[in-house]
């Protein structure tokens, strides 16, 4: 490795090591009826072994969440985020979302659970 690359590398390492962690979401007072009827579907299909077909057949669209907006914590070694849709009566996606924190491997568990009411912009976990 040449030096310009190692120094880059470097600095790369350092700057996402002194990256600040999100705060800790407020817990979640209430939720609509819907969302807690989504969130038991999702539940149950996040952790199959294909969850985008499982939520599928269960009429959720789900996806990997990437956390670009950093306002959850990072996820660990193994984790990953899942963001399920919200869909209004007319089958508009909107802007509520679900997001879950699911620990990956042979059998998939749910760490954490999180509702978005403003696509991103706030998040409150569900305790």
């Amino acid at each position: 490795m040449n030096p310009f690359t190692r120094a880059a590398l470097a600095l790369s390492l350092c700057l996402l090591a002194a990256a600040p962690a999100a705060a800790k979401p407020r817990a979640c007072t209430s939720l609509p009826p819907d969302i807690r009827e989504a969130m038991r579907t999702m539940s149950f299909c996040i952790t199959a072994v294909d969850p985008v077909a499982e939520c599928g057949r269960a009429g959720m669209d789900v996806q990997i969440f990437s956390n670009n907006e950093g306002k959850l914590p990072n996820a660990g070694r193994g984790q990953v985020y899942w963001e399920g849709k919200i869909r209004k009566d007319n089958g508009d996606a909107g802007l509520r979302r679900l997001v879950y924190l699911v620990n990956d491997g042979t059998k998939k568990t749910i760490a954490m659970r999180y509702y978005t009411p403003d696509h991103y912009a706030n998040f409150c976990e569900i305790t």
